[in-house]
C-alpha cells in the first residue's frame, strides 16, 4: 500500500533488495507491506521500512550475472546500503537435498559460479568462482523460525496441499543458462554434490557486494527442478515464499547503530588512499603478516596466487585499492596485532 513520500529528498537507504523478474519484485513489495513510491530517474521504486531501517526494492530488469553485477554496483554506489539482498526464484537440485520440495527456500552458504573454464585438448576444465554471503546475515537466516514467514505466504500452493515450505542451506550454483536438463545439473553436482539449487544472478551481486562492501545474502525459492518438465506453475508461490523469508530475516536482523548512525557499506567520507611514502613503509614492515590481512579480507586463493614473491604486501594493497577497501585496512591491521601499522595509516590522515 503506497504512502506519501517523506519530505527529505535523499533518504538514507539501509538495505537494497534486488529482483530480476517482475513477479519477484511484486512479491517483495507485498511482503514489505506499506511503502512509499521513491521517484528515481523517471521511474518509481518502492521503499518500505522494517524497524528503523529503510528498504529499497530495485528491479534488475533482466536476468544474468553481467546485468545483476552492473545494477548491484550502481545501487551500492548511489545508495551505499549496509546490506544487499537478492530475492526471487531458482531451480532446485534434489540430489543435494533428497527431500527438497517445490516452494522450499534456498539460502546459499556458497555461491558457485560454474561458467569460467580453461579449454584444453581433452576438454574444458572448470575453474569455479566461489563467494560466501555475509556471515551475520547468514546466521540470522538460520535462526528464523518457520512461523515467522510461512504464515505470511499469500499465494495458494499449486498442488492444493497443506505442506509448509522450509529453508535450506548449502551451495547454490550460478551461471548464465536457463537450465531445463537434469543431466546438465547432475554433471555440475559431480564437483558440488551438496549443491541445493541453480540460478542466474547471485554471482554478479555477490561480486559487486564483495567489492563494494555491503553484506550480501541471496534468498530464492524452488520453482522447478531444472528438468525437461520445467514450467511456470510454481513461480508466483516460490517468489512469495522467498520474499516472506527475506523480510523475516530483515526483521530479525539487529543492525548496529541507531537510525542515522548506522554502519554503512563504506562510511561517508571514508579515506581510500594514502600517501605513497606511507604505503611504502606499511608494505615494507608488513612482511609475512600480509597473509593475515588477506585472511581478514577473505581474499580467495586464486586471487592470492598471482601475488609476486617478496612483493605480496604491495600486491595485496593494490587488490584492496581497486576494490575500494583501503579504508578498512587500519581496522584489519589492529585485529591481526599490527596496531603499529594501523597507527601510521591513521596518523597520515590526521
Amino acid at each position: 500500500m503506497p504512502l506519501p513520500f517523506p519530505s527529505e529528498s535523499a533518504p538514507i537507504i539501509d538495505t537494497v533488495i534486488l529482483a530480476a523478474l517482475e513477479l519477484e519484485r511484486a512479491a517483495v513489495v507485498r511482503a514489505l507491506g506499506e511503502y512509499v513510491e521513491y521517484p528515481w530517474r523517471g521511474r518509481k521504486l518502492q521503499m518500505g521500512t522494517i524497524g528503523d531501517r529503510r528498504i529499497l526494492v530495485v528491479p534488475l530488469d533482466g536476468m544474468g550475472n553481467v546485468n545483476s553485477a552492473y545494477v548491484a554496483q550502481r545501487a551500492i554506489g548511489i545508495w551505499n546500503p549496509a546490506q544487499v539482498l537478492l530475492v526471487g526464484i531458482a531451480g532446485g537440485a534434489r540430489a543435494g537435498a533428497g527431500d527438497l520440495a517445490l516452494g522450499d527456500v534456498l539460502v546459499p552458504e556458497q555461491v558457485v559460479g560454474y561458467e569460467l573454464a580453461k579449454v584444453t585438448p581433452t576438454g574444458a576444465v572448470p575453474r569455479y568462482e566461489v563467494y560466501r554471503p555475509d556471515q551475520e546475515l547468514l546466521a540470522v537466516a538460520r535462526g528464523v523460525a518457520a512461523d515467522d514467514w510461512t504464515t505470511g505466504i499469500r499465494i495458494a500452493r499449486p498442488d492444493d496441499s497443506l505442506a509448509v515450505p522450509c529453508a535450506r542451506f548449502g551451495p547454490v550454483l550460478c551461471g548464465e543458462k536457463v537450465v531445463a536438463d537434469e543431466t546438465f545439473l547432475a554433471s555440475l553436482q559431480t564437483s558440488w554434490p551438496k549443491a541445493i539449487g541453480i540460478e542466474m544472478e547471485a554471482l554478479g551481486v555477490a561480486l559487486a557486494a564483495y567489492r563494494g562492501g555491503p553484506g550480501f545474502l541471496m534468498v530464492k525459492a524452488v520453482c522447478d527442478f531444472a528438468g525437461e518438465d520445467k514450467d511456470d506453475l510454481w513461480q508466483r508461490y516460490a517468489a512469495d515464499a522467498a520474499a516472506r523469508f527475506a523480510v523475516a530475516v530483515l526483521h530479525a536482523f539487529s543492525a548496529p547503530g541507531a537510525a542515522g548512525q548506522r554502519v554503512q557499506a563504506k562510511p561517508l567520507g571514508a579515506v581510500n588512499t594514502f600517501p605513497g611514502t606511507v604505503k611504502l613503509v606499511v608494505c615494507q614492515r608488513l612482511l609475512d603478516d600480509w597473509e593475515k590481512v588477506a585472511d581478514y579480507f577473505d581474499v580467495p586463493p586464486h586471487n592470492r596466487a598471482p601475488f609476486r614473491h617478496g612483493r605480496q604486501a604491495r600486491d595485496l594493497w593494490v587488490w584492496l585499492e581497486i576494490r575500494d577497501k583501503l579504508h578498512e585496512l587500519p581496522d584489519a591491521l589492529t585485529v591481526i596485532g599490527r596496531a603499529d601499522l594501523a597507527e601510521i595509516l591513521r596518523d597520515s590522515q590526521a
